[in-house]
């Protein structure tokens, strides 16, 4: 989570596995912050927790994303973004 004068700005979720791969999901903003720095604040958490991966051993980062946005933002930051959508696949039981 990154916070600024102790008010939250954006969080995310890293799954791990047993395996060297993780899932980062969830991103999520504050949508009441409004300032110019949002945007390099969710930079920051994409950034800082690709660097805590790395510190434990994680190889390979996953995520699903449907906001173009956040989509533009991992790109920008070297992940590879699929030009063609996906579908999650969900049986209920």
């Amino acid at each position: 989570m990154v916070y600024k004068n102790n008010k939250p700005v954006v969080c995310g979720f890293l799954y791990s596995t047993n395996s060297k791969l993780a899932l980062l999901e969830y991103i999520v903003s504050n949508p009441k912050y409004r300032e110019d720095d949002r945007q390099y604040a969710i930079e920051f958490l994409i950034t800082n927790i690709e660097e805590f991966s790395k510190s434990i051993g994680v190889k390979a980062l996953f995520s699903i994303g449907r906001n173009n946005s956040l989509m533009k933002k991992h790109k920008k930051l070297g992940w590879y973004v699929d030009e063609k959508p996906s579908y999650e696949i969900i049986k209920r039981i």
